[in-house]
């Protein structure tokens, strides 16, 4: 299994949502740190100034539908901006282009009545179930499925899900 480290934010929810599913035991380092020795550099909504490190796989996440809504305050932008769906993305980051492949997108309807501080908390728990499970498939070398995100908990006795009766197919 390959090692990774998370760079310390202002987002303590999201960093703590990864801590929590990996058990806690995951390095937090500054954004100023030595990368050497970790495959996955994972960071939480930082700007275009960080600098890749060689070596390692680097990996974002940005609270809209990349590639709209580019940048600082992509939420407020996409909330202002009159789309109906935004969302959040696991993004690459490269040498040359910090928002690189998608990994991963997850949307976020915004309604008519919906105001800004509960699109945001939605975005934000979007965020927190995601992530981590993105993080999770690249250091087993797996491809992210949807499907550990949708799955509600079925307690069927079918290994998983297969649409039976007991939920609706999660």
């Amino acid at each position: 299994m390959k090692t990774f480290a998370v760079v310390d934010s202002e987002n303590k929810g999201i960093i703590e949502a990864i801590r929590k599913y990996f058990g806690g035991n995951i390095p937090v380092l500054s954004k100023d740190a030595g990368f050497d020795g970790y495959d996955l550099i994972v960071l939480t909504g930082y700007d275009v100034s960080f600098h890749k490190p060689q070596n390692s796989r680097v990996i974002n996440l940005h609270p809209a539908l990349l590639p709209s809504f580019q940048g600082e305050d992509a939420l407020k932008k996409a909330f202002l901006s009159g789309v109906k769906v935004s969302g959040v993305t696991v993004h690459e980051v490269e040498e040359d282009n910090f928002y690189g492949r998608i990994i991963a997108q997850y949307p976020v309807l915004i309604g008519l009545t919906t105001n800004f501080c509960d699109y945001v908390q939605e975005v934000e728990i979007i965020a927190q179930k995601l992530y981590p499970l993105v993080i999770d498939s690249i250091i087993k070398d797996g491809v992210f499925d949807f499907h550990h995100l949708l799955n509600r908990g079925c307690t069927s006795s079918q290994n998983g899900c297969g649409n039976c009766s007991h939920c609706s197919g999660c």
